[in-house]
């Protein structure tokens, strides 16, 4: 399973397969340049604090006017490419000689939960019947509108389907030929078999339905939890909680819970979210 887990990343590398066809898209276009490597150069991170109102949002179902509409780095000649951009080809290699088309997009959409445009700085969508897991379209979506709180006037215009489920649904075998125009959908993962296009994970924002933070805070509460507790200290149980029936291994994971037979120190519990 691949992973990236930079959304402006992800974003950016895809309104670049769409430059090409861009007369069949969105009218209008705007692209972010490609990223130059630039060698031994620092680059300090910066961290922006731009909060969502949900109380505004419930009222209007709009976000606040009061954000920032442009974006300020610290070192703005800083140029720098991390080594994972190297990947950005390998996921987007399919289209590479026939960029991105009305048509297929339009093939993506029986697989979507929902389309996403960015246009002028602003998020619109289009929810489908399919069902989605839990909140797992709606934390996606949160996601993307806390990219533009965070990177200000640095979005394209662009448009994409996605896909909230867990395995991916466009198989490599079936466009293997040139003009095949496999469709690009995104989704949480994908592997070597698929061209599914891998996005952040919903969780990274928090999942409501298990009680979990977003990252960002669980990480502080770990480190916090660490310092009460010295690891030669703890007792060695190991703790899982999910669904089982969505992996072999997870099935074979349960056979290790305690019974009244064995004990493996371990503690297994089944949440199914259906």
């Amino acid at each position: 399973t691949k992973f990236c887990f930079d959304i402006k990343i992800l974003l950016a590398k895809y309104s670049v397969h769409l430059r090409k066809k861009a007369e069949i898209m969105v009218p209008n276009l705007v692209f972010i340049e490609p990223y130059k490597k630039v060698e031994n150069q620092s680059m300090k991170p910066q961290i922006l604090e731009y909060p969502l109102d949900c109380n505004a949002w419930n009222k209007t179902n709009t976000c606040p006017r009061t954000y920032p509409k442009s974006y300020k780095p610290l070192n703005p000649n800083n140029s720098t490419c991390p080594e994972y951009f190297r990947w950005i080809h390998e996921d987007l290699r399919h289209w590479k000689n026939t960029g991105i088309t009305r048509e297929m997009l339009e093939k993506s959409k029986k697989y979507a939960h929902f389309r996403l445009i960015i246009f002028d700085g602003k998020i619109h969508i289009e929810r489908y019947a399919k069902y989605s897991i839990e909140t797992r379209d709606l934390f996606t979506m949160y996601g993307i509108v806390q990219l533009l709180r965070f990177y200000p006037g640095k979005l394209p215009n662009l448009e994409i389907m996605f896909d909230t489920d867990d395995r991916p649904v466009i198989p490599e075998r079936k466009f293997r030929r040139p003009d095949s125009g496999p469709p690009p959908l995104f989704r949480y993962c994908s592997d070597w078999q698929s061209l599914d296009i891998v996005f952040p994970d919903w969780s990274f924002w928090g999942w409501g339905e298990t009680n979990i933070r977003p990252w960002r805070s669980m990480l502080k509460n770990i480190k916090e939890g660490n310092k009460r507790s010295k690891w030669k200290d703890r007792i060695p149980f190991a703790y899982w909680r999910g669904n089982p029936l969505v992996s072999h291994v997870r099935k074979d994971l349960t056979k290790c819970n305690v019974t009244d037979k064995q004990n493996w120190d371990t503690l297994l519990y089944t949440q199914s979210f259906w």
